[in-house]
């Protein structure tokens, strides 16, 4: 049941993704929707019903194929978005196609090992795994299906290490990341080395490690899949958030100025659309400057021009040095983080003057 629903949650956020990605075409979408999609068919692959109808449909190995190839898309999806999110603009295509590269040639490679022996009859994945894995083909099959998802999950973990940072949303998602990477570098390492032992001799056959290895396979799956389903939803939960502190200063400027809204791009995130709000409530805010014909007056310092325009937009006094100069951001601060500051302080503002106008 938990897999099940597992397994739907991923998809339902393969797909707003996929959705998003429709109208950008963005690569760290695009590896997202990948990521979560390939995560999503996996687990339903798990699911004892449904592996049991592709076995006795599409034959005895399927599942297991099917799963191999679901690891690679994932494989793919993870270094597309690392490497759209940490390489130089001009070098971004070029890794991509290499990961893309490596991935489908050590996936064919595997294959042709894997595949050269037929898969014996009337066995399930897990005694396989037990009593027909560590053979001659099969093993350097898998082998091979593990070499480039042990080096990408290493890659990842040692750069996650480096940027997981709890004061951030991206930085909090990859805390999540980190350690789901590390499992999964010990799960295929744990799953080459032993084949590599067991293949040439060095090790009696056993089924501990495989049984080590599902239980490292689902910890780091779901931990790779809570850390980009959080990073998802804590930024959700972050632009709305933002939005709700200044909405009613933009409510009321758009009353004056309905010309300064504007629609956001289709697929476009919460966090873009947010910002769009935050432009809307500038444009309006610079056409009422402008309107109310407000002297040039030297920039005040930022908590001071935040104290003085809400005084003016709430009591429709000019304090004295306030001019539009003053309206101007400083650097470093975005429009979003501008708007929050001016909606905040003006939200408070008025709160204290209808307590003043309860109290007379």
């Amino acid at each position: 049941m938990i897999t099940a629903l597992a397994a739907a949650l991923l998809g339902v956020a393969a797909a707003t993704r996929l959705h998003r990605w429709w109208f950008s075409r963005s690569w760290t979408l695009a590896g997202a929707a990948l990521i979560l999609a390939c995560m999503s068919l996996h687990m339903m692959l798990n699911i004892q019903p449904i592996e049991e109808f592709v076995r006795s449909s599409l034959g005895a190995g399927m599942p297991g194929a099917l799963k191999m190839l679901l690891v690679y898309g994932i494989c793919i999806g993870t270094a597309t978005v690392f490497t759209d999110v940490t390489s130089k603009a001009g070098q971004r295509t070029k890794l991509i196609r290499l990961h893309v590269a490596l991935s489908l040639f050590t996936a064919a490679v595997s294959f042709v090992f894997f595949f050269k022996t037929p898969w014996p009859a009337n066995v399930d994945n897990r005694t396989f795994d037990n009593e027909y894995a560590f053979l001659p083909g099969y093993a350097e099959g898998l082998i091979l299906a593990m070499a480039y998802p042990f080096l990408l999950c290493l890659m990842v973990t040692v750069v996650t290490i480096v940027q997981a940072d709890r004061h951030t949303v991206t930085g909090r998602g990859l805390l999540l990341i980190c350690p789901g990477a590390a499992i999964l570098t010990a799960y295929a390492a744990l799953r080459i080395g032993y084949l590599v032992a067991a293949r040439y001799g060095l090790m009696e056959p056993t089924p501990t490690p495989f049984a080590i290895s599902r239980t490292l396979a689902l910890t780091g799956v779901l931990l790779i899949a809570a850390g980009v389903l959080t990073a998802l939803a804590m930024n959700w939960i972050g632009a709305r958030a933002a939005l709700k502190q200044f909405s009613d200063l933009r409510a009321e400027l758009l009353t004056r100025w309905p010309n300064a809204e504007r629609e956001s791009n289709r697929g476009s995130s919460a966090a873009e659309q947010v910002d769009d709000r935050a432009a809307e409530l500038l444009d309006a805010l610079s056409l009422e400057v402008d309107h109310s014909g407000m002297p040039p007056g030297e920039p005040l310092p930022q908590p001071l021009a935040v104290d003085a325009i809400t005084e003016w937009l709430v009591t429709g006094r000019l304090p004295d040095r306030l001019g539009y100069n003053s309206f101007f951001l400083d650097p470093g601060t975005t429009d979003t983080m501008w708007a929050c500051m001016l909606g905040n302080a003006y939200r408070i503002a008025h709160a204290d003057k209808r307590e003043m106008a309860l109290e007379q």
